[in-house]
């Protein structure tokens, strides 16, 4: 059984979970702030819909970092833009990259690890010294039957 600063993964199954007010008794509220701050990190998965053919760097709405309150961020990312009709493409592109704040120059870096794939989405990344994630997109032919971006973000 793990344990975490001195409090244990282990629900505490011999105390009631609620007094006789209702509330959650303490060992619960205990074992709940900490599964909470366990996972809270982890992130959850969010979407964001793609527009095709965008030279000038648009927002990730939702993709955005404090460097108040964070230093590091992991982004797993998932990039689907299908089409159907004359020229149909499929591009599918999953990845992982690193966004590492530079407390000297006041900005942030973006660090991709490995090799996305399986194809290149066209989509290209870029991060502003505020902390929000933008993207440009190639023009790809036919009618768009998928165009999105899934990801999580975990953060230190």
């Amino acid at each position: 059984m793990a344990i975490l600063d001195g409090v244990s993964l282990k629900p505490p199954y011999s105390t009631p979970q609620a007094d006789s007010t209702g509330l959650v008794t303490r060992p619960w509220q205990t074992f709940y702030r900490l599964i909470v701050s366990l996972l809270d990190p982890l992130g959850s998965e969010k979407d964001f819909t793609i527009l095709n053919n965008q030279s000038t760097p648009q927002l990730i709405t939702g993709l955005t970092v404090d460097s108040s309150y964070v230093s590091q961020a992991v982004v797993e990312y998932l990039i689907q833009r299908v089409t159907t009709g004359g020229g149909a493409v499929e591009l599918l592109e999953s990845g992982v990259f690193h966004l590492v704040y530079k407390p000297t120059s006041l900005s942030w870096s973006i660090v991709p690890i490995g090799t996305a794939g399986p194809s290149s989405s066209g989509i290209t990344f870029s991060i502003t010294a505020s902390g929000q994630m933008k993207y440009t997109s190639t023009n790809i032919a036919g009618t768009s039957s998928i165009s999105k971006m899934y990801y999580r973000m975990r953060t230190i």
